[in-house]
């Protein structure tokens, strides 16, 4: 009963603001006569809907969730992204600093602890302001934290007399099933401030860049007067209506004995400094971040988890480090992308296509582990967001032609296997072989390091195409080949993600590990909803070791002799192998060293050509370089190791003999080669044959 009859008294001041204070009084006691009679019964004050309080409505408050930002860290655990649809920084009430919660009650519900959900007092006065024609200015509210929680939550901002019962009503039902605390932390929590936040640990952040538990009471004091109106006491915007508004809430403390008159004289003359909020989306690793959310979102949302308001803590590989060189080096290789784009033949552009005419991408990973470290899917992420690294499909050239001989060296052939070089057809594909090669000897490690053509096509075409093929599967390229001869010279359109897979298990003694890039999951509690498999469980072995040692040797040769020279500096520390696709669209270097699996990528969006000496040996392998040298100061990386797996010999590059002015080459143990001299070396340096009776 007691409830009701306050319930109706408060109906009084709202139809009546506008009307003669004499008039109010007047009809102000005849209704409320005429509202006691029907208080009598309490039965017709439950038949009305306006009066009852729905479970539903109950229950959204009392099981309310909080929103709140879902961070994505490095792998040293800082902060590299920020995920959100509305901006909250998520406090549970013993986090919420007692001054905050001072300067909030003062200001906005002195008497929080004491009311049961509506403060009868300030509704009279309330009233009282209202029904004064001669006052000017801002008219005093009414509401209660209680009530303004219920009004966020569960009702409209219309201003109607049914709206406004239905808010006490439901205050005075909440405050009955819920603590004060629970409701002083939603109030926190919940209301918009101004700046794009929502609550008090969100306006720390976008108005002063620290965490609400760094704040000193001049600042507090400050996001505790935004409750009434962010807008137009918004610091940003309107200073001095701020600083006014600051003073009224350390005046309203002091009131009400949270601080001390000096303290108010202290605080009061305190000058408040803001920091201009500045976004970290898109400004550190953004390749990297959109792949996270994109694999991030493929987990979650088999859980029924919502990334951006769920509070969750995304840890990830990412090494910044790294990833800082990457974005720096495509940054500062102006000298070899203005080259390119002066060799660019537009033989084809998208229409209003806002891609940079040449581009350039980096992929790299944990040796050992597998773990993504960085990745640039571009030079530039502001001009495209399109990441290069996973979703770009790209012939990868003679980057492929490492698949082939690998497999040839498990199927028993040898480094110094010889080939002869000449024009060949199979089918209706003919290969481009280097006019200078042509008519002559080679051994196989020759033409791997020189990346000739013709030899790599018969001995792919003596492996079967479809056997090739299928050892690239099981190395780790996971985008469908084209079964055709021209796939051995890398004409199928893979992914640089693909071809990480591949050289990473080259670098790994033959052991395929999957890539990662989320280490794990965590609520905001800290519960643990998702971890990566671990090292042991990402990892099969699909070639021998000993295949892996020999491919190895031969990646290390292209450095040291070969289509690599522009890097030789960094021989016995690096290897890897040049790609460059048809017409030199695409020009790639993949390798690795005793830390790192790095893949590069340069070419056009628009697919164009490049005319003139454009390869991959001097576009693609500098650039690689750069960031490797840079990568191993960094990690201080050690030379490679020799394995007792092998023996090596010096070998005639050509016919395969040993000798003593050859190139290196690595055999297993009890393979290499005895011959020590060759017919077509004799015949090369216009020796004459012995030949015997008995030969004809």
């Amino acid at each position: 009963m007691k409830k009701t009859i306050l319930t109706i008294y408060y109906i009084l001041w709202i139809p009546l603001r506008a009307i003669s204070s004499f008039m109010s009084i007047v009809l102000a006691v005849g209704f409320l006569a005429l509202s006691l009679v029907y208080a009598i019964s309490f039965e017709f004050i439950l038949d009305q809907d306006i009066f009852k309080a729905k479970i539903s409505d109950i229950m959204k408050i009392q099981d309310w969730k909080p929103h709140d930002n879902t961070i994505i860290l490095d792998k040293n655990g800082d902060t590299i992204s920020e995920q959100f649809n509305e901006y909250h920084v998520y406090l549970p009430f013993n986090k919420i600093p007692k001054k905050m919660l001072d300067a909030i009650i003062a200001i906005e519900d002195r008497k929080f602890w004491d009311h049961k959900g509506i403060d009868v007092y300030s509704i009279l006065r309330a009233a009282k302001t209202h029904l004064n024609p001669s006052h000017k200015g801002y008219k005093q509210g009414a509401s209660t934290i209680t009530q303004q929680v219920v009004k966020n939550l569960l009702l409209t901002n219309e201003k109607t007399i049914t709206r406004k019962i239905r808010e006490i009503v439901l205050s005075l039902y909440i405050e009955s099933v819920i603590s004060k605390e629970k409701i002083l932390e939603i109030y926190c929590n919940t209301m918009f401030l101004g700046q794009g936040s929502y609550g008090v640990g969100a306006a720390a952040k976008r108005f002063f860049n620290k965490n609400l538990n760094e704040l000193d009471v001049h600042e507090v004091s400050l996001i505790a007067g935004l409750f009434q109106s962010p807008g137009k006491f918004n610091p940003a915007r309107h200073p001095e209506r701020a600083k006014e508004r600051q003073l009224s809430v350390l005046a309203s403390m002091f009131e009400a004995g949270f601080i001390k008159q000096d303290q108010l004289k202290m605080w009061s003359e305190k000058k408040i400094e803001y920091t201009k909020y500045e976004s970290i989306h898109g400004k550190v690793a953004p390749y990297f971040v959109d792949y996270v959310i994109e694999e991030s979102e493929k987990i979650l949302d088999e859980l029924d988890i919502d990334l951006k308001d769920s509070g969750l803590k995304i840890y990830t590989t990412l090494d910044q480090t790294i990833d800082k060189y990457s974005q720096s080096i495509l940054k500062d290789s102006t000298k070899v992308f203005r080259k390119m784009e002066k060799s660019i033949i537009w033989d084809n552009k998208l229409e209003n296509s806002e891609a940079q005419n040449v581009e350039g991408a980096f992929l790299v990973l944990d040796r050992r582990t597998g773990k993504i470290l960085s990745m640039t899917g571009g030079r530039d992420y502001e001009i495209s967001q399109f990441n290069r690294t996973i979703h770009s499909l790209r012939p990868p050239g003679s980057v492929f032609k490492a698949v082939t001989y690998a497999l040839g060296l498990e199927r028993g052939k040898t480094w110094n296997k010889q080939y002869y070089i000449s024009p060949i057809t199979i089918g209706n594909y003919r290969p481009r072989t280097q006019q200078s090669k042509l008519f002559t000897e080679t051994t196989l490690l020759q033409a791997f390091y020189q990346s000739i053509n013709s030899p790599a096509v018969l001995l792919g075409n003596e492996l079967g195409v479809k056997n090739v093929l299928k050892f690239g599967q099981r190395l780790g390229i996971e985008t469908p080949l084209k079964d055709e001869a021209a796939t051995l010279l890398g004409s199928s359109e893979v992914t640089m993600m693909d071809m990480a897979r591949v050289y990473q298990t080259f670098a790994n003694d033959g052991v395929s590990i999957s890539p990662v890039a989320i280490e794990k999951i965590q609520t905001r509690a800290g519960k643990l909803i998702y971890q990566a498999k671990n090292l042991q469980e990402r990892s099969k072995r699909v070639i021998s070791q000993s295949t892996s040692k020999l491919i190895a040797e031969g990646l290390k040769s292209v450095i040291q002799y070969g289509t690599g020279y522009k890097i030789r500096h960094l021989k016995g520390r690096a290897a890897g192998k040049t790609g460059t696709s048809n017409k030199s669209k695409d020009n790639w270097f993949c390798g690795f060293t005793d830390d790192l699996v790095v893949i590069t990528w340069l070419g056009n969006d628009d697919q164009n050509s490049f005319r003139g000496n454009i390869s991959a040996s001097n576009t693609a392998a500098p650039i690689w370089g750069k960031l490797v040298s840079k990568s191993m100061n960094y990690l201080n990386t050690s030379h490679f190791k020799r394995t007792s797996l092998l023996e090596f010999a010096k070998i005639h590059p050509r016919y395969g003999h040993r000798d003593s002015m050859g190139v290196g080459m690595y055999f297993l143990r009890g393979t290499v080669p005895r011959q020590e001299e060759s017919d077509l070396m004799a015949l090369e340096t216009g020796e004459q044959l012995r030949v015997g009776m008995n030969d004809f």
